[in-house]
């Protein structure tokens, strides 16, 4: 109604502008005057159309919170979306700690959300609770977000698809990963004598390479903590494909073959356990490791750890050295691999909360395609966070540091697209097209677009999860003796179900080969 209203309500503006207008017409199609000076009946028309902008709230997340300039970075924002796209925006950002738990709330109380990044939430989860909404449904992405897949690529956006259904749209990063790879501060491989090729973003070198260098570290910085893990490094170190997100049930030789097997009975994984253990008895990790929540690139910073696990690609050398203000050096002991999840990590969806799913679809869309907001949302505004180079790089704007700056978030890889953004200074200026062809070459794994349905097996992940969650830190930061540690944790696991879990996987995974042939 409020549709024909406003046609109608055009027509009769346009035949009253009609029957008055007297005099020429320039070729704008204005009466006398320029097209700066004069506003159309069209245009009129269009801006009475618009009404007032349609409202929307927009959910992610920064290891630190909302930076400082989030009002003044959002007010730029909103001067751009509501001229061209009649939306005002509300950036809600919260920190990595509180990001799950504060999204859940709000997604179950109903409140407005249009815009949410799943990190850290569970994609998968999210939709199979009922919170996302079905991108495809009337023509939504179709109509409203048709620069996605062509910025992103269909074969990504359809990895996104869980039992046949589009509730999300994955982001424009590295769906590739470097594995096996090590952050080390340099002014510390250099205190050691370690002669570090700056002429090579990321240096291959074997894992015992890599524990000659811990030794020497520990030798010479014994106040230090040598090596923190993150609860991704088992993984990262690893030829292991999380099938579905999860490690009950796992791809092993870089998902190659479809056989879906137990992570915890695998050679792979003690030999990983034995060498974090290793490590933990050189006085390598800290002892509060398992209950410290700071984030590895701040205790870098804070000058109390020297390495950590990242995950290779390119851009990473300067990416870590942004995060932990000093310059850092990046080793690879692995190859370069997509995993079947890698698409589904952290897509941004639309949510059943929201006010409007089109205009949602329409800003959505535009931060994928729009390269004024999507520098906006990663780099700030030019002149106050950032200054552009006669090379075409970016750097900090005069008087600016990492330290001062109030948009200096580092998590340009979690927003839409940061392929159509700005390069920092210290990358290469082909750094988003070395990064889609990184994704290109990197081995995948067979298994990738494929999702699991936990519905059957709800209660024996459930169980599952807890065993995990009392041994896992324990095993995989090296408090705990592997010897006896992993064979009572997977005891207690298959008495939990992970035997169901992982046969529950294997089935729905030869129906979706057989599927997709």
């Amino acid at each position: 109604m409020k549709r024909l209203l406003s046609a109608i309500c055009i027509m009769i503006m346009i035949l009253s502008m009609t029957a008055c207008g007297g005099g020429d017409t320039d070729s704008g199609g204005n009466s006398g005057g320029t097209s700066s000076e004069t506003t159309t009946g069209a245009e009129a028309a269009n801006e009475d159309e618009k009404g007032e902008p349609t409202h929307l709230v927009m959910n992610f997340m920064t290891f630190i919170g909302a930076p400082n300039d989030t009002q003044i970075v959002q007010d730029a924002i909103n001067e751009i979306t509501r001229e061209r796209y009649n939306i005002e925006v509300e950036l809600q950002i919260s920190d990595i700690s509180s990001y799950r738990q504060a999204l859940t709330l709000a997604l179950s109380s109903g409140e407005q959300l249009d815009l949410v990044q799943t990190i850290t939430a569970g994609y998968n989860t999210l939709a199979q609770q009922g919170f996302l909404m079905d991108l495809e449904k009337d023509g939504l992405i179709d109509n409203y977000g048709t620069g996605i897949a062509p910025a992103i690529g269909q074969s990504y956006v359809d990895a996104c698809r869980i039992d046949g259904v589009l509730y999300g749209v994955p982001n424009g990063r590295d769906m590739a990963q470097g594995r096996g790879c090590a952050a080390i501060g340099t002014q510390y491989l250099e205190g050691i004598g370690y002669e570090v090729d700056e002429s090579q973003e990321i240096i291959q070198i074997t894992v015992e390479e890599l524990n000659e260098i811990y030794v020497k570290l520990h030798e010479t910085y014994p106040e230090l903590e040598v090596y923190r893990p993150t609860t991704n490094s088992m993984l990262q170190f690893s030829n292991v494909d999380a099938l579905g997100g999860t490690v009950f049930g796992v791809l092993l030789n870089n998902g190659q073959e479809l056989k879906v097997e137990n992570l915890f009975t695998s050679d792979y994984f003690k030999d990983y356990a034995a060498r974090m253990y290793d490590y933990n008895q050189m006085g390598y990790i800290s002892q509060d490791a398992a209950t410290d929540t700071t984030a590895v690139t701040e205790l870098v910073k804070s000058g109390v750890l020297m390495s950590y696990t990242t995950g290779g690609k390119p851009g990473i050398k300067q990416q870590e050295t942004n995060l932990c203000g000093m310059p850092m050096t990046i080793f690879q002991t692995m190859d370069d691999y997509v995993a079947s999840a890698a698409p589904t990590q952290f897509p941004w969806v639309i949510p059943i909360n929201t006010v409007d799913a089109e205009a949602s679809m329409t800003l959505l869309n535009a931060f994928y395609t729009d390269e004024d907001l999507a520098n906006l949302l990663s780099w700030g505004i030019e002149g106050t966070h950032y200054k552009v180079l006669d090379s075409g790089l970016i750097t900090y704007a005069d008087g600016v540091d990492a330290g001062n700056s109030g948009w200096s978030h580092n998590v340009g890889w979690e927003l839409p697209n940061q392929f159509i953004t700005y390069v920092w200074d210290g990358n290469s200026p082909t750094l988003w097209e070395d990064i889609k062809t990184f994704n290109t070459e990197a081995t995948k794994s067979a298994a990738m677009g494929f999702s699991f349905d936990t519905t059957n097996v709800a209660t024996e992940i459930t169980s599952v999860t807890n065993v995990y969650s009392e041994y896992q830190m324990g095993i995989e930061y090296g408090f705990l003796d592997p010897a006896t540690a992993i064979d009572e944790m997977n005891d207690k696991m298959m008495t939990a179900g992970l035997d169901k879990i992982i046969a529950e996987k294997q089935s729905q995974l030869d129906a979706w080969a057989a599927a997709n042939k």
